[in-house]
């Protein structure tokens, strides 16, 4: 297990589920912690999975008071035990739960629960990006981040930095990896912090790129 891996407590009463869970989290790159109760306060976990019969309605508001501002609370239950108003918006997974869908529900969660931006997310286009030289998709962008979809890269082989460009902006920056995510099979999600200084021969600094990128509905206009 990688040293950086993002640790994920796993609170789950069924074993062959639990089993499920953290085979498929350890796939993805994760560090799974199983847990028999939800004793946050002493497991150094950055995201918090619980079945919904752990979490009663009444004790919602301790449990996510405790986990903070920036620990996500992913619920899993069947469709009737549905809980309507969730504190922190906290992300539910029905029953039956599939291996894709779960791992899409926690990188969304995760994605989600970092601290706060200091600007609002764009969602683009899935524009074409490259990540020192392979291939890749920009997801959303903000002034301080960004997140990228890079087809059969393994979480392990991402450098902590690398160089980010986007030709028909003529963007080239330095990122900082901060989490990594298989949502599914074959490809990966990257989310990075943007680092202050751009690449040299950049044409564009990448405030600038957020402020011209197109929305997700927009079309995209080239850089000469």
């Amino acid at each position: 297990m990688a040293a950086n891996s993002v640790k994920i407590g796993v609170a789950c009463p069924i074993p062959g589920e639990r089993a499920a869970f953290i085979e498929w989290l350890t796939y993805a790159g994760y560090e799974p912690m199983p847990m028999l109760t939800l004793d946050t306060g002493t497991k150094p976990f950055e995201a918090l999975i619980a079945d919904v019969s752990l979490v009663p309605r009444a004790d919602l508001p301790r449990v996510s008071k405790l986990l903070g501002g920036n620990r996500p609370l992913i619920l899993v239950g069947h469709p009737e035990e549905k809980i309507e108003e969730v504190p922190r918006d906290a992300t539910w997974i029905p029953r039956p739960v599939t291996r894709d869908a779960f791992l899409l529900s926690v990188a969304l969660a995760l994605a989600e629960g970092r601290p706060a931006r200091r600007s609002p997310r764009l969602v683009v286009p899935r524009l074409n990006s490259s990540v020192d030289g392979v291939e890749s998709r920009i997801v959303d962008i903000s002034v301080e981040g960004v997140r990228l979809e890079i087809d059969g890269a393994a979480s392990s082989t991402l450098p902590p930095f690398f160089i980010l460009k986007v030709p028909a902006f003529g963007v080239a920056t330095k990122v900082k990896r901060v989490w990594v995510a298989m949502p599914g099979p074959g490809h990966t999600w990257c989310g990075g912090i943007i680092e202050k200084a751009a690449e040299k021969h950049a044409k564009m600094s990448w405030p600038t790129f957020v402020k011209r990128a197109p929305g997700a509905n927009q079309s995209i206009v080239m850089v000469d």
